[in-house]
């Protein structure tokens, strides 16, 4: 039945691969098929993925305002005479060019407009006055010149090009005559022009009038809120505007005065004797060199302090906001992207003329036809007896395909059509496939009619599909699972307004975050100050254990940076508590049909809470189970302090305390074995050994709290233990 069926398959095969290759023609003339360029959007970021990191060049330097200005020069985003100085110290370094990544749109009123205005004509109207009333007015007048100051610093150093936006939001642009210094000096619009714009935002005019030069900043997104490409022209009245990056190569190359060209008819831009070409929409495709932090990167505080020696002498510099994640944006590499490394890309995909260049319309649908028809030959009769050998030509088709791309992409920075050549393929293979099984299922229905009564049909169509696994519910899992907690956070938010209160928990939550996530754990939950955090899921890692013992260890190290800032603040250091336990565990999607999360069930993950409770107790900075301590290797040191009962469970649990590991040290003791024996003979019920055993150590370990805690014991009970006495501590709270 399958060989009389096959030849019908071949024409219906053939007709749906010219469709396709329409569709894909259609799709990339500008057809409105967002869903499919999604997809190969996507498929890029992949490609991106799978090439990783590049070099980049050495042109260009940023100069981040980033948290370390912050801390050492809050004024710098707070007053222009601030930012004036950032502006001199980088033109004092001899760049060739500098660009801000900013809009300076509005004046800078410290005291209301009518007020400043009084002072300065006060001071305007007492030129030679003396007393001291005169004097502190002056005074405050330079403090509110704070826009002269910047204005100054800008035409001082005769190089800034400073940014501004076109596009579908701000407000109506201002009629500034220095706008000019952003277009093109030459356009020639081709047959699909730029997009025209009337809204955007532009500096204040006296700053662009001391500019070099000005140059977009717009920075657009896809569906997916994924940056992957730059704007290079945009209309304006009856002008072309460049990005930013266009006027800073053409300084830095020395390009001369009106040699900036929009060639709209072929898709390119020239800077001087340069010439870039430009994709769809009049727009670049960046080929990012990697995620965050690819270009040399130097923070602002440093510049105005002057520590970077001949670091920005010649080159390309960029200034832009990085600190607390501001100015970000998602690329293929992850999310948390510097914005401002978005235009440092293009100037390097510039110098290098390597941006991604995208294959045309015809490109995509003449190999969405050819791979079409490669999948249908497959279904000839002649190949009826070999169904392996259909399977075999689908696939090697399709991974052909693909590993085509990406060797264009990673050797020649050529970005090649995915989608609809590979739905070519898949389509038409499984059309094909569905046809030759629906007659080879015909031939077998005759068989089983014919020969039923020797043949059972049992070995027949056994191959079901599962739907369960979408279902709610969970697997079992061998896993760690770690909490941490700020110790007394109540009695500190109580003296802390909520503006406080949240900027002290952002700034404990970041380095807490990026302990867990740098060592491979998936971050649960935040419960306030309280971190919830899992190893061994949803990705699988046999070192689990070791890798929630260094996180802990991390914690504690961030916290111990970050004390000494709070204290020069006037703030009290904070003190955090770790519990770290493994075992098996449910980890999958819980919750309701509508509504689930991806977490953990269990008693070790109960115990893991305890224990970081237990910690204050212990005065431990860090305890952990036993399950998680015979996981560990030799690189981690612990102390055995206890073997507890906690509230909810029957059967008692060894405690070890954190000591050491390969990213750090939690505590140090002498005479660790003399604890040993001691806590062995409280054990064993010699309360009389177990005393002098740790009076003996708290000689030689005076602050150690835990030992404190058994001679407490040791006191209430007296010289004997009583019948039955175990050596477990009972919680009966949480």
């Amino acid at each position: 039945m399958a060989s009389r069926s096959a030849p019908r398959i071949v024409p219906i095969a053939l007709a749906l691969a010219l469709a396709l290759a329409a569709l894909a023609a259609y799709h990339r003339l500008g057809g409105r098929l967002s869903s499919v360029e999604n997809i190969e959007r996507l498929t890029l970021d992949l490609r991106f993925r799978l090439r990783g990191p590049v070099p980049a060049g050495h042109a260009i330097t940023i100069v981040a305002i980033d948290d370390a200005t912050l801390v050492r020069y809050p004024r710098l985003l707070e007053r222009r005479a601030a930012f004036a100085d950032l502006i001199d110290a980088v033109a004092a370094a001899k760049p060739a060019v500098i660009g801000v990544d900013a809009v300076l749109a509005d004046r800078e009123l410290l005291l209301g407009e009518e007020l400043e205005a009084s002072i300065r004509q006060q001071v305007a109207a007492t030129p030679r006055a003396d007393d001291p009333a005169t004097q502190l007015l002056r005074r405050v007048a330079t403090e509110i010149d704070g826009d002269l100051s910047l204005e100054r610093s800008i035409r001082a150093a005769g190089n800034v090009v400073l940014g501004f936006t076109i596009g579908a939001r701000g407000e109506p642009l201002r009629d500034d005559p220095a706008l000019r210094k952003g277009r093109y000096d030459q356009s020639m619009l081709g047959p699909r022009p730029p997009p025209s714009a009337s809204l955007g935002l532009v500096s204040l005019p006296e700053f662009n009038a001391a500019a070099h030069a000005l140059g977009m900043i717009t920075v657009t997104v896809d569906h997916d809120q994924t940056a992957r490409e730059l704007i290079f022209a945009r209309r304006y009245r009856d002008a072309v505007y460049a990005p930013l990056a266009v006027p800073l190569l053409a300084a830095y190359e020395g390009a001369t005065a009106g040699s900036l060209a929009y060639l709209g008819g072929e898709q390119k831009i020239r800077i001087g004797s340069r010439e870039v070409e430009l994709s769809d929409d009049d727009r670049m495709i960046l080929n990012f060199r990697g995620p965050a932090a690819t270009f040399t990167t130097i923070s602002a505080a440093d510049v105005i302090d002057g520590n970077i020696d001949d670091a920005l002498a010649g080159k390309i510099v960029l200034i832009g906001i990085t600190y607390l994640g501001h100015d970000r944006a998602r690329i293929p590499f992850g999310s948390l992207f510097p914005a401002i490394e978005l235009h440092a890309t293009a100037i390097d995909n510039m110098i290098a003329g390597d941006a991604i260049r995208r294959s045309s319309p015809l490109t995509d649908a003449a190999l969405c036809a050819l791979l079409g028809l490669l999948a249908s030959l497959l279904f000839l009769r002649r190949f009826d007896a070999w169904p392996a050998l259909r399977f075999g030509g689908i696939a090697l088709l399709a991974c052909g395909h693909t590993a085509a791309t990406l060797l264009a992409f990673t050797a020649y920075d050529f970005w090649i059509g995915l989608v609809w050549p590979l739905a070519a393929i898949v389509i038409i293979g499984s059309v094909g496939l569905a046809a030759a099984y629906a007659g080879e299922a015909q031939q077998r229905r005759w068989l089983r009619r014919s020969f039923g009564q020797y043949l059972g049909g049992e070995t027949l169509d056994q191959l079901l599909a599962d739907p369960g696994g979408l279902a709610l519910g969970g697997a079992r899992r061998d896993l760690s699972v770690l909490f941490s907690d700020i110790r007394d956070f109540t009695s500190i938010s109580e003296t802390l307004s909520p503006e406080e209160l949240v900027e002290l928990l952002n700034r404990f939550l970041t380095p807490m975050s990026e302990a867990v996530l740098s060592r491979g754990g998936y971050l649960d939950k935040y419960i306030g100050d309280a971190v919830m955090a899992v190893y061994g899921a949803p990705v699988r890692h046999a070192d689990h254990a070791e890798r929630a013992l260094g996180t802990a260890i991390a914690m504690q190290q961030a916290v111990d940076a970050l004390n000494p800032e709070l204290q020069r603040q006037g703030r009290d250091a904070i003190e955090i508590g770790v519990g770290v336990n493994s075992g098996e565990v449910v980890v999958g999607n819980m919750g309701s049909s509508e509504r689930f999360d991806y977490t953990v069930i269990g008693d070790a993950v109960n115990l893991a809470s305890r224990f970081e409770g237990l910690t204050k107790i212990y005065g431990a900075r860090c305890l952990v189970g036993e399950a998680t301590r015979s996981k560990a290797s030799t690189r981690f040191q612990f102390r055995e302090v206890d073997r507890v009962r906690v509230k909810g469970k029957a059967e008692p649990s060894a405690l070890f305390e954190l000591l050491s590991g390969p990213g750090g040290v939690l505590a140090t003791y002498t005479a660790l074995p003399i604890f040993a024996a001691a806590l062995a003979a409280y054990r064993g019920g010699d309360l009389v050994a177990a005393r002098k055993g740790f009076a003996e150590f708290a000689e030689q370990n005076p602050d150690d709290r835990t030992t404190a805690l058994y001679l407490e014991r040791i006191a209430d009970l007296g010289e004997s233990a009583p019948p039955g006495f175990d050596g477990v501590t009972t919680f009966r709270s949480k």
